[in-house]
């Protein structure tokens, strides 16, 4: 069915229904339907290596925007001084939740233009060798005076950066991720 199909459809659904409610035509506003598609976004990312567990290497964008030096981390018998895996990780879920909380920020017009957050993660061994994330908290900083006066609201847009950040959800389908809101 074409959007032209759906927006008839939805116009003569709405005028079966404003009808049966005593409504005319002219009491009523038609909203047209909107076509949803379902979109696919690839991403992709390139990573080298030089040397064994202890050497190190540079993972970069495929546009050639971001190219950062990695190495293993040092606790992890890694040679450090770089990057290492679990902190990109952790950026990650940075990144994307600081960017969702911004957007939902606006749109809620609570006035705080610049948030400030910090993610931490928890390494175990794993039971089935070596080691996993255990669980990572996130904790969004809040300037005090905002968090006093506009509580609800700060509470609301993290809980929808929560909900819509995509690699917080990811990170979540394999370990426990909580959020922390606290005065800056």
């Amino acid at each position: 069915m074409g959007v032209g199909a759906v927006a008839h459809a939805a116009e003569k659904s709405a005028a079966r229904r404003s009808a049966s409610a005593g409504l005319t035509k002219g009491d009523y506003v038609i909203i047209a339907a909107v076509s949803e598609t379902v979109e696919t976004h690839r991403f992709e990312v390139a990573a080298t290596w030089s040397g064994d567990g202890a050497g190190m290497g540079r993972v970069s964008t495929s546009d050639g925007a971001l190219g950062v030096p990695v190495a293993g981390a040092v606790v992890l018998g890694g040679s450090g001084g770089k990057a290492n895996p679990e902190e990109l990780f952790l950026a990650a879920i940075a990144s994307c939740f600081v960017n969702t909380w911004a957007i939902f920020l606006k749109k809620l017009a609570l006035g705080y233009s610049e948030p400030s957050l910090k993610v931490e993660g928890q390494l175990e061994k794993d039971p089935a060798g070596g080691f996993r994330f255990q669980r990572a908290v996130i904790h969004a900083r809040v300037p005090a005076a905002l968090l006093e006066s506009r509580r609800e609201q700060v509470e609301k847009t993290v809980s929808l950066a929560e909900k819509y950040c995509i690699i917080s959800k990811a990170a979540r389908a394999a370990m426990p991720v909580e959020v922390r809101i606290e005065a800056a």
